[in-house]
């Protein structure tokens, strides 16, 4: 799979003993921010965060060298839906196409598991991914004033 500006990229499932540390550590930097906004009670919970992982399929993208990751999905079957946990991009990674590549790969995998749509919530304060998954064809199905996230679902012909 070729990423922009012809470096050679690659998606792969998440191997725990090599991705985990950092996978905990991206989620502490870009995706938690945005809760504590929201919910400032809430604490960080590594085990949390791994269960989640281990309950679902998580997907790493790496480019060239396979030691410098990119991003990760992490999604679960829930009946014929695709639930999108976590999805995040290393910051100096954004706007390269490493998001889109993770998420076409999680409709690939939908797709093979008879899904036919894919969910998330995504948090208020978070336009960037919020116009992200606009970009992509998701649509505001509900929006929980007293979470401040919208649930957003994505049709996908199987």
């Amino acid at each position: 799979m070729a990423g922009h500006g012809g470096a050679f990229a690659v998606i792969r499932l998440r191997k725990p003993r090599w991705d985990d540390r950092w996978i905990l550590a991206l989620v502490k930097k870009e995706l938690f921010p945005y809760a504590l906004r929201t919910h400032p009670h809430i604490r960080w919970d590594d085990q949390d965060v791994l269960k989640r992982l281990q309950t679902g399929t998580t997907f790493v993208a790496c480019g060239r060298q396979r030691s410098k990751m990119a991003g990760f999905i992490t999604v679960m079957l829930d009946g014929k839906e695709l639930f999108l946990d976590m999805i995040a991009v290393e910051p100096h990674q954004q706007g390269r196409g490493w998001g889109s590549m993770l998420l076409r790969k999680a409709e690939v995998y939908a797709k093979d598991k008879g899904c036919d749509a894919i969910r998330l919530f995504v948090d208020e304060e978070n336009r960037n991914a919020r116009r992200f998954y606009d970009k992509h064809g998701f649509a505001v199905i509900q929006y929980y004033p007293h979470m401040r996230c919208f649930e957003l679902k994505k049709s996908i012909a199987r």
